[in-house]
Order: C-alpha cells, then structure tokens, then sequence
C-alpha cells in the first residue's frame, strides 16, 4: 500500500513484481487500507483490512480479485442488531480461502470470539465464543486454531476488564470449538503482546513470553496436543 503520511489520505495498492521490481497499481481506496497480502490459498485473492479503531471500523476485512471484486469488497458483515462487532487481527487460512477473526470483548455487538470468514460467499462462522479474544492463528491442516487473551481466558468481565497484564495461549479445535488452555504469560498493550503463531508443521505454537514491565520479549515454544492413534 502506498499512502502521505497524512493517516486520512488515499491509499494506493500496488503489486510488485519480485523478479523484476515492477509496480502495477491494481487499485486505490480513500480510507487507510493495510496489511495487504495474497491468500496462501488461492493467491488471485489479495486480502487487505480497513485500518483504524477496532470499535470505529464497520467494515475491517476485504478483498480483491481481478474480475470477482476488482475494487475489493468486505466479506464480514459486523452490523449486528444495531451494534457492531469490533473485529481485527485476522489470519488468512492455507487449507482453504478464509481467515480466522477474533470479534474483541470490547465489542458492542455480541457473540464475541473467534470466527471464520469467507469470500466466496459462505457465511461467517463463530468458531470459539470468548470474551477475551485477542490475536489468531490457524494450522496450515485447519484442524486448530490458537488465540491469545486480554486478560486470564477464565476471569470476570471481558476485554481488558481485570486483565492483570496476564495473557493466556488457548489452542481451539476449530470442529468442535472446544479449547485447550496451553501457557500463561505477561502482556501489556501493544507492542508487548503473546501473538501466538503455529510452526509450518503443527506441531507446536510460538509466542513471545516477556515482562511488559521492561518491554523485554522472548520466544517460547509449547506443544500442541496430537490425537493418539
């Protein structure tokens, strides 16, 4: 995305080619778009967020494709009865064309957790309700899903309510929702988060482990339960 500095300024999408560092624009919007990436599933599809305040934003998540939606287009609609879903740090999936959300506790809107989307016009699903919801990820297979949390996932309130600068990693069975607590760890506003990520094989998930107090951050790994065969 090529913007001014001024955060209100119209954004320009381009795509670069690798090999030969050629820029095309493929389109232009006049609000902040960002975080731009191919879908590791389908690369014609090009995801981007509308950028801003979670509780501010209708609108977060879209797409392009070249002929289906070449000025891009929204896939989750976040109006629910009056109020809206805050929504953010959306993973785009490599098993299918999608992405895991987590809908925030600040949200007006309710049910709060872990959704998956599509812009192929399947309905979002809510995979995992959850009042603390943070930050995502998914395994490359789509069996599971790991969120971080604002806050113990078991304490009263939600959002950043009796956070404590306590998170914890969850891995989440995206069948059947049901959820794993894996470690506890500190956390503190951005940028002293967990933001948990799946290893390229499954087999365990990173986190960076660190005390918000000094802003020292670290990579832990944890094992990712296997069905036993």
């Amino acid at each position: 995305m090529e913007r001014p500095g001024d955060r209100e300024a119209p954004v320009t999408c381009l795509e670069i080619s690798v090999s030969t560092g050629k820029a095309d624009e493929l389109f232009g919007k006049g609000w902040f778009a960002n975080h731009p990436a191919h879908s590791p599933h389908d690369e014609s599809w090009l995801t981007f967020a509308h950028e801003g305040p979670a509780r501010e934003i209708p609108d977060r998540i879209w797409v392009r494709h070249p002929t289906r939606a070449p000025e891009g287009r929204c896939v989750f609609e976040q109006a629910v009865d009056g109020a809206t879903l805050a929504v953010g740090h959306e993973r785009w999936m490599f098993h299918d064309l999608g992405a895991v959300v987590c809908a925030y506790g600040e949200s007006e809107a309710g049910p709060r957790g872990l959704y998956t989307v599509h812009p192929d016009g399947r309905a979002a699903r809510l995979v995992s309700e959850g009042e603390r919801y943070w930050h995502c990820d998914i395994s490359r297979d789509g069996r599971w899903a790991v969120v971080d949390t604002t806050g113990p996932h078991d304490a009263p309130g939600r959002g950043w309510q009796n956070a404590g600068q306590v998170s914890d990693i969850v891995l989440v069975d995206v069948a059947t929702g049901a959820r794993t607590p894996l470690a506890r760890t500190a956390a503190d506003r951005h940028p002293r988060h967990p933001h948990p990520v799946f290893t390229p094989d499954g087999t365990a998930v990173l986190h960076n482990h660190g005390d918000p107090s000094t802003g020292e951050v670290a990579v832990a790994r944890v094992p990712v339960p296997r069905a036993v065969s």
